[in-house]
C-alpha cells in the first residue's frame, strides 16, 4: 500500500540528524570507512523514508522546505568547519537524538495498541544492526565511548520497538 500510516515524521527527521552527527564524528575522527559505511547508508535510507513518510503523509510545506535547507547547510557547515570539541558535543547530541527519535514512535505504538505499518523487518534489522555496530566499534573505531554509548542507547530502543511490533502484530 502507499501510505506511511504509523510512522511518525518526528521519529524520521530525529533519526537522520542523529546519523548524520554520526557520519561527521567518524569523518572528523578520521576512523576507516569500514568502521562506518553502515552508517552512511542507514542515514542515506533514513533520508529516503523521511521523504516518503513527508509525501505520502502530504505534510511538504514550507516548514519541511526550511527544516531540509537548515538540515543541509548545517552538514555542510559541519564538515568542513568545525573544530574536535564541536564535533564530539555533535556526537553527544548524537545520542540524546537517537533516544529522542524512537520515544514518539514507541509512544504512538503504546498509544494506539497497535505498531502501525512498522515493518517487523526493519525493527529486527534495526537491533541486529546496533549490535553489529558494537562490535564494529569495538574493532575499527578502538571502542570509541561516544559511539558505543550512541549504539548501546540505539540497541534498547530498537528493541523496544521490536517488542512492540512482536505484542501489538502487525
Amino acid at each position: 500500500t502507499k501510505n506511511a500510516n504509523g510512522l511518525a515524521v518526528s521519529t524520521w527527521w530525529l533519526k537522520l540528524v542523529s546519523f548524520t552527527c554520526t557520519d561527521i564524528y567518524n569523518i572528523k575522527k578520521g576512523f576507516p570507512i569500514s568502521a562506518f559505511s553502515e552508517s552512511l547508508i542507514i542515514t542515506l535510507e533514513a533520508a529516503a523514508v523521511l521523504g516518503l513518510v513527508t509525501y505520502y503523509q502530504k505534510r511538504i510545506n514550507e516548514t519541511a522546505v526550511l527544516l531540509t535547507c537548515a538540515y543541509l547547510v548545517l552538514t555542510s557547515w559541519a564538515l568542513s568547519s568545525p573544530s574536535y570539541e564541536w564535533i564530539s558535543a555533535a556526537q553527544i547530541f548524537a545520542t540524546v537524538l537517537s533516544t529522542s527519535a524512537l520515544l514518539p514512535q514507541i509512544k504512538q505504538n503504546f498509544d494506539r495498541g497497535e505498531s502501525g505499518d512498522y515493518s517487523p523487518v526493519t525493527s529486527s534489522l534495526a537491533s541486529v544492526g546496533c549490535a553489529v555496530r558494537l562490535f564494529t566499534t569495538m574493532e575499527l573505531a578502538g571502542g570509541d565511548t561516544l559511539l558505543l554509548l550512541n549504539y548501546g542507547v540505539a540497541l534498547v530502543l530498537n528493541l523496544s520497538v521490536l517488542s512492540q511490533v512482536i505484542y501489538y502484530g502487525t
